[in-house]
């Protein structure tokens, strides 16, 4: 069985409708995988209905973009309830910061001549949850760059003159809402911070599980992080990180990697033993 824990639609900043991302879930003989966009779950509705005709399982999930001290994590959310009523009022207030981030970004691109419509941007992302690669793309089509990497390299970028920061969430109230809303919470890719130090913090706050497989992880980084899981009593997760195919992803088709089967199956357990929305 080939399980993918880790995809996006363009509910976030996949480029597939849920619909196209199921598809291409099915043609890479993925049987079980989770969107798990950042900061929204508006394409879980969608998403379950193409899986359910496909014959795929799907696992509604989320990724929430939170801080420890100064450092970005990522959290993963797995087996969540989309309706809790916490996890809506959390993303309603995300969803508002992030629109607000983008005017003040697209504030400092139009005093260096570069004007972009917010609607344009907005579009990028269905009118929802908005992040800087809707604005790298738009910028490219505008052709103020030739490439998204290209504006993140010279504009967006975190020490960059257009970027911005994020509104300061904690990883403890990001993993807190994951588990009010029902779910397990994962962290997301940990090779790529290599801050090894904050996970006995993320664990204290509620962390369950770390995601082992991911492309950015080597094999011997992916060993390395299954032996933090096991000193730590933590899960193992793990996927693609698909977005759709562009010069920033990750991976080209869904499932590459694919987290074991055995793994998946501990944390099928872990959902079922406390009263997570099973698939």
């Amino acid at each position: 069985m080939r399980v993918d824990l880790h995809v996006h639609t363009n509910a976030s900043d996949g480029l597939l409708e849920p619909a196209a991302l199921v598809r291409a879930v099915r043609a890479a003989q993925v049987e079980v995988f989770s969107v798990t966009d950042h900061d929204t779950v508006d394409a879980l509705d969608e998403a379950r209905r193409a899986a359910d005709t496909a014959g795929l399982t799907l696992i509604a999930g989320i990724e929430l973009s939170a801080y420890w001290g100064a450092v970005e994590f990522h959290i993963l959310g797995y087996f969540i309830d989309p309706a809790n009523a916490a996890l809506r009022t959390f993303l309603d207030t995300t969803r508002e910061a992030r629109r607000e981030r983008l005017h003040a970004m697209l504030s400092r691109l139009h005093a260096m001549g570069m004007r972009v419509p917010a609607g344009d941007v907005l579009a990028r992302a269905r009118n929802g949850n908005v992040g800087r690669p809707h604005l790298a793309r738009a910028l490219v089509e505008r052709g103020f760059v030739g490439s998204a990497d290209e504006a993140f390299d010279r504009y967006l970028g975190s020490d960059k003159p257009a970027y911005v920061p994020r509104p300061d969430v904690s990883v403890g109230d990001a993993i807190g809402v994951i588990r009010e809303a029902g779910g397990i919470a994962s962290l997301a890719h940990p090779g790529l911070h290599n801050r090894d130090e904050a996970i006995p913090d993320l664990v204290a706050a509620g962390l369950a599980a770390i995601e082992v497989y991911h492309p950015k992880h080597a094999f011997g980084r992916a060993r390395r992080y299954r032996r933090v899981a096991q000193q730590h009593g933590l899960l193992i997760t793990g996927g693609s990180d698909f977005h759709g195919v562009d010069e920033r992803d990750h991976a080209s088709v869904p499932g590459l990697p694919c987290l074991p089967e055995a793994d998946y199956e501990r944390l099928l357990a872990a959902a079922r033993a406390c009263g997570a929305r099973l698939p």
